[in-house]
């Protein structure tokens, strides 16, 4: 019981995968449970997700985000009472902090009221509009139901006893084997023939007595063509309420209950049809019937998936869109500390444009975009110096610095196209942003760091030489690097102990002889990679460990932290504070390191 339990919780917080496996010798199926190992990494990330939760849809999104980190996977009518409660509390929270600055009395007499229920009902409503427009984005995804079907073997390809008749005397003993085998398996078919000429494995026997295997016509798959998303069904059941509201509905809107009951097979498809010509394009893209990730939608039973109720729906967090948004993030971060504030709102514009249209996490490119049409961005606008004589000169400058920038940040993709009917002729050219390369950028900048911090100035050199040639004898590169032939054979010989170099041996004779071998350093990016992500895991895990030991050693001190009076205490308390401050920085800090490495 205690484990069965156990593997609950693991499933309910996304960290167990379940596959089913074929029983053995035709047994009864088995379940094989394995823990997935991305899945806990992605709990280092969950105060990153609440803070950009709250960032795109205020103080309700973070405690809808919280409430889904905390238990993992919920329904929405099983948690709206708590999330309300908590809404509540955070606003009552905020109003006490506002109180404070103004008047004491009245934040006590805040504190003191009970929260009624008028104000529950408005905390209900804000968190089921928030709730839906966080699935519209992608910020949650839903749960399917577990597929415990085990995929049915592939038979191995019969032959008919007249194809192999005429080499039963010239096989091998191998091959002889093979046809004894099928002649015991058509005489076993021939006992099982039926009075109407076919067997219970559904083989035709032909006026011979030959079995032979009859043609298997496959069942049809189902068709995706109809599978509507089921953030696009709740878009649809937003929009169908607005319009009964208005009391302005149209004949193609009609109760599908009703349309169903009166209408063929046929006539459900035109209106499926006619339902998918008019989805909305709000929070993904117009020209795609899918999403990416976990939010993909099924196909809606019996005509009538677009009453989907999204509250006997199970959610959880929508790992690739939050993923995606912190890449976007480091991007644009990257842009404006490498040219200046400008260019990072223009990044920022580009791949805000980009985003509904994205469906991976790790996109190498954003959607194309126009000079005119970032031009006509109001956060542009805004970036631009208001004092400049010529601003769109001002916009192809900044761009054009992106383009040649060592990074390739900004990519053209297309030249610049006429049109005489708007007021400037030329669109400037379609531009991307190429966040594959500002990755690449990225990561091979922290490895340069974290060779030069753990192994020194000269063994950075000597990794920067080899990723730029590639491939150098030991003498050359005591030469490039400008080291002692003895510093640089140590250096080596050490950053190859950690795995972090690569060494290929070229002899000229046979025998190998070391004098007459040459010995290639190279480095191994990949492998590199995964050398140091291991060791940031590593760290990681050592770090947790440690603030969790300090932690539970001072458990005491920190539940009486509001009635410490003595000077002593208040010392001990100031120290453990900032011991578990540097401890979490050092976290945050390593988990973007990793983050950069595995996710982006």
């Amino acid at each position: 019981v205690q484990i069965k339990c156990a593997l609950l919780k693991l499933l309910q917080h996304n960290v167990l995968d379940v596959t089913p496996v074929a029983g053995a010798r035709g047994g009864a199926p088995t379940v094989a449970y394995n823990i997935n190992v991305q899945e806990a990494l992605y709990r280092l990330r969950f105060p990153k997700f609440i803070e950009l939760a709250k960032e795109t849809f205020g103080v309700q999104g973070e405690v809808v985000m919280e409430e889904m980190l905390v238990q993992g996977r919920v329904r929405m009518d099983q948690s709206l009472e708590t999330m309300a409660y908590n809404l509540a509390e955070q606003r009552r929270q905020e109003q006490k902090q506002t109180a404070q600055e103004a008047d004491a009395e009245q934040a006590a007499a805040a504190e003191d009221e009970e929260i009624g229920e008028e104000e529950l009902d408005e905390c209900r409503h804000l968190v089921r509009e928030t709730f839906v427009e966080m699935a519209k984005k992608r910020y949650i995804s839903r749960v399917h139901p577990l597929d415990l079907k085990v995929a049915e073997p592939e038979e191995a390809p019969e032959f008919p006893a007249c194809i192999m008749r005429g080499h039963e005397k010239g096989a091998t003993s191998n091959l002889n084997s093979k046809s004894a085998a099928a002649a015991a398996s058509n005489a076993e078919a021939g006992s099982a023939l039926s009075a109407n000429g076919v067997n219970k494995n559904g083989k035709a026997a032909d006026e011979d007595g030959i079995t032979v295997r009859g043609k298997k016509r496959k069942a049809p798959a189902p068709s995706s063509g109809n599978a509507i998303p089921v953030e696009l069904q709740m878009m649809l059941d937003a929009d169908e309420a607005a319009r009964k509201e208005k009391d302005d509905s149209e004949a193609e809107w009609e109760p599908s209950s009703a349309s169903s009951s009166t209408s063929s097979g046929r006539g459900n498809k035109r209106k499926k049809n006619s339902k998918r010509a008019k989805l909305p394009s709000r929070g993904t893209s117009s020209g795609d019937g899918t999403t990416g990730g976990e939010t993909s939608g099924e196909d809606a039973p019996d005509g009538s998936g677009a009453h989907t109720d999204e509250r006997s729906l199970v959610w959880r967090f929508g790992v690739t869109q939050l993923l995606r948004d912190l890449r976007h993030k480091a991007c644009i971060r990257f842009a404006t500390e490498n040219i200046n504030a400008v260019a990072g709102v223009i990044v920022a514009a580009m791949l805000q444009h980009s985003s509904p249209r994205e469906r991976e996490k790790d996109e190498p490119t954003s959607f194309p975009v126009s000079a005119r049409d970032l031009f006509d961005m109001e956060s542009v606008k805004k970036a631009l110096p208001p004092e400049a004589n010529n601003p769109w000169r001002l916009l192809l400058n900044y761009i054009m610095v992106m383009c040649r920038d060592k990074s390739g940040m900004v990519m053209k993709v297309a030249q610049e196209a006429f049109d005489p009917t708007q007021t400037r002729a030329g669109d400037g050219g379609q531009y991307v942003v190429h966040m594959q390369k500002i990755v690449e950028f990225l990561q091979q900048a922290t490895t340069h760091a974290y060779i030069q911090d753990k192994y020194g100035v000269a063994s950075a050199r000597i990794v920067r030489l080899l990723m730029e040639k590639r491939q150098l004898e030991q003498k050359t590169i005591g030469e490039l690097a400008l080291l002692p032939s003895n510093d640089a054979r140590h250096r080596l010989y050490e950053l190859y102990t950690d795995k972090l170099l690569k060494m290929q041996e070229i002899p000229k004779r046979a025998d190998h002889n070391p004098a007459f071998t040459f010995f290639c350093w190279s480095v191994d990016v990949p492998q590199m990679q995964a050398r140091i992500t291991e060791r940031v895991q590593d760290s990681l895990c050592r770090l947790r460990r440690r603030r969790k030991f300090e932690a539970e050693e001072n458990k005491e001190l920190i539940a009486r932290s509001e009635q410490l009076v003595e000077a002593n205490d208040l010392d001990k308390f100031d120290k453990l504070s900032r011991s578990l401050d540097r401890l979490d920085r050092a976290i945050i800090h390593l988990d973007g390191m990793l983050m950069l490495y595995r996710d982006f």
